[in-house]
């Protein structure tokens, strides 16, 4: 260093330093010679002296800053007002008029000041900005410079969550540095651009954020002692009011839309129609819009109240600041009351209309249950592929009811004995030990073949040919013989399938979820595998079926390979003699009488009585003339 001062006080703090290591030494302790510490002393040093001996200089200019911004500022200002209440009842909505009327005066009464908006949120709950929409297009305002101040009656009133208050206060002066926009908090007294009021506003906001938050568990505990004791929420909505003591009282005149709908559906109507049909007759919703549309109509089927069932908290907000709403699986209480209040339709209709919705690719409405009672095909079910109203408890409980107990048991030992599971005691001596191809092993391309997967049903070019290239057919099945039948079939048959397009194009493959389900659980197959079968034809006067065994599957892995049961061992041919006698004696005991016959309408054990599609229609019509 050049300046001998600082050179001799070096010299003085390195004697020190050296005296100090000398009596670290004498006691044992060995300290390293940092000279950085020496420099750092001597820069400290003269620093002090500096500051000490310094002075302004006579020809220096000083700027002072600025006074702190306040409220109370003299500058001409365009005020903006924001006002929000959580709720639409009439004391939050006169809470917002006090506020309007209040500030308007307040701004009239101040003279530098000039209303420029008020904005206000009416039912908005304030731990999120995203659904205010007047809050963001104020915020679009002030980005635009169209105010310089906002007023709001408190934190709270602005924002409950902590983030976006201080976010949003934050873009405020930022957006524009040039023109910063202030919000003034009345209640608390924080104006934001007064720097000193960052920590204020970020306690406050943290004290609102709390609040909200303890109001949310409040709500919380309030839902559970309210369902343990009982007392489950009722709300209005299209079709019922709702007493003050939870009962709910149906509206005749909505209840006529309400019950409109699920007889639309019932009869067939997609939803687009319906909402068609209520728009144009100007049906007003429970808010009072007369403009329908498909989710509107959806929702009004999907709510259990509207058959007389209650199920409280169906849902639950687990993230308050997000809204976030989920199902309630199990993760709060929650409680089911049926038959809670009188229906505006009967729980069968809704139901069947259920079942009918969810049927994809399908749109005729509910269907019949339908199942042959005499002759060769007894027991055997129509089936409709795209309808979604069965399984396999309900096949098996539809076939047993045209049986009596003699009948049931008789058919439980033929299906054994068909399907190769027990031996006839009747079997001729001479045919033991023989066996037949199994029909599968030859099949080709010009074979009538059904193949069957987890949610669809296909019938190849080969089963149009063989039934003669009819326009119609009818699917039909058996449980218990697990067999399923392809038979010609007319227009006017409910269960009829058209599988020629309108340019007369052949389409076998059929959406048939339900169906196939019912097929997989009583077949025990596995559910990443596909089954195709062979068809054996017969021909009777004008009708002709296909016949299908379950039990003889061609089992297809991926998209090339084949495999068949292990059941049947390494044997190449493997259907003994005994089992083709009786598997041929039930394909040729069929009738033409057999292939026409139409069946009869049973109950569906999972809907329940309901009324014919000609009564529903009736009835519609009736509904439809009142509107």
């Amino acid at each position: 260093m050049d300046d001998p001062e600082i050179t001799s006080e070096l010299a003085e703090i390195t004697d020190g330093q050296n005296e100090l290591n000398d009596d670290n030494a004498y006691s044992g302790i060995t300290r390293p010679w940092r000279p950085q510490d020496a420099d750092k002393e001597v820069i400290r040093e003269a620093i002090r002296r500096r500051v000490r001996t310094s002075s302004v200089a006579d020809n220096a200019i000083f700027y002072p800053a600025k006074p702190k911004p306040t409220i109370n500022d003299t500058d001409d200002k365009r005020v903006a007002v924001y006002a929000r209440v959580s709720t639409k009842s009439t004391e939050q909505v006169s809470s917002i008029e006090n506020q309007t009327k209040y500030y308007t005066e307040k701004i009239q009464k101040t003279p530098n000041w000039t209303l420029q908006e008020i904005y206000s949120d009416e039912g908005k709950s304030g731990t999120s900005t995203k659904k205010r929409a007047a809050f963001n297009r104020m915020m679009k305002d002030a980005r635009n410079k169209e105010m310089d101040l906002i007023l709001c009656a408190s934190v709270s009133r602005f924002a409950r969550n902590v983030s976006d208050c201080i976010k949003r206060v934050k873009e405020l002066q930022t957006a524009n540095p040039s023109h910063p926009v202030g919000v003034y908090f009345e209640t608390e007294d924080i104006y934001t651009l007064d720097p000193d009021s960052r920590q204020l506003l970020s306690i406050h906001a943290l004290l609102a954020d709390w609040e909200s938050a303890n109001k949310s568990r409040r709500m919380i505990l309030s839902y559970d002692q309210r369902i343990c004791t009982g007392q489950y929420p009722v709300l209005d909505l299209l079709g019922y009011r709702h007493t003050t003591d939870g009962d709910l009282i149906i509206q005749e005149d909505e209840a006529i839309t309400v019950r409109f709908i699920f007889l639309a559906y019932f009869c067939g109507f997609k939803s687009d129609d319906i909402a068609d049909i209520l728009t144009k007759k100007k049906r007003p919703t429970l808010k009072g819009r007369t403009e329908w549309n498909t989710q509107m109509v959806r929702e009004i089927i999907k709510n259990e109240r509207r058959w007389g069932d209650l199920s409280a908290r169906k849902t639950i907000v687990i993230d308050y600041t997000e809204g976030k709403t989920v199902k309630n699986n199990n993760i709060r209480d929650a409680a089911f009351v049926p038959n809670h209040h009188k229906g505006i339709v009967s729980p069968e209709i809704a139901r069947a209309v259920h079942y009918s919705v969810s049927s994809r690719g399908f749109s005729d409405g509910v269907q019949d249950m339908i199942i042959i009672k005499h002759g060769a095909l007894k027991g055997f079910v129509s089936v409709c592929p795209g309808w979604n109203g069965i399984d396999n408890e309900t096949f098996m409980t539809v076939c047993r009811s045209v049986y009596d107990e003699d009948e049931l048991n008789k058919l439980i030992t033929e299906s054994n004995l068909v399907c190769g599971k027990e031996k006839s005691k009747d079997i001729i001596n001479q045919a033991l030990g023989y066996e037949f191809p199994r029909s599968v092993y030859f099949m080709s391309r010009y074979t009538p073949t059904l193949t069957i997967t987890s949610n669809s049903i296909e019938l190849n070019r080969a089963c149009f040919k063989r039934l003669g290239e009819c326009p119609y057919i009818e699917i039909m099945y058996h449980p218990y013989l697990k067999m399923v039948i392809v038979r010609t079939s007319t227009s006017d048959n409910p269960n009829s399938l058209k599988w020629i397009k309108k340019n007369n194009s052949f389409t076998g493959k059929l959406t048939a979820s339900a169906f196939a389900k019912a097929i997989y659980e009583k077949m025990t197959w596995a559910k990443n595998y596909r089954f195709r079968f062979r068809g054996i034809s017969r021909d009777r006067g004008c009708g002709k079926l296909l016949l299908f065994y379950l039990d003889e599957p061609q089992i297809l892995v991926g998209s090339r390979e084949v495999s068949y049961p292990e059941t049947w061992g390494n044997v190449q041919i493997g259907l003994c003699y005994e089992l083709k006698t009786l598997r041929d004696k039930l394909a040729n005991s069929i009738t033409e009488q057999d292939i026409i016959e139409q069946g009869d309408v049973v109950v569906n054990p999972l809907i329940g009585v309901i009324p014919t599609r000609e009564k529903a229609y009736e009835e519609l019509m009736q509904l439809l003339e009142k509107m």
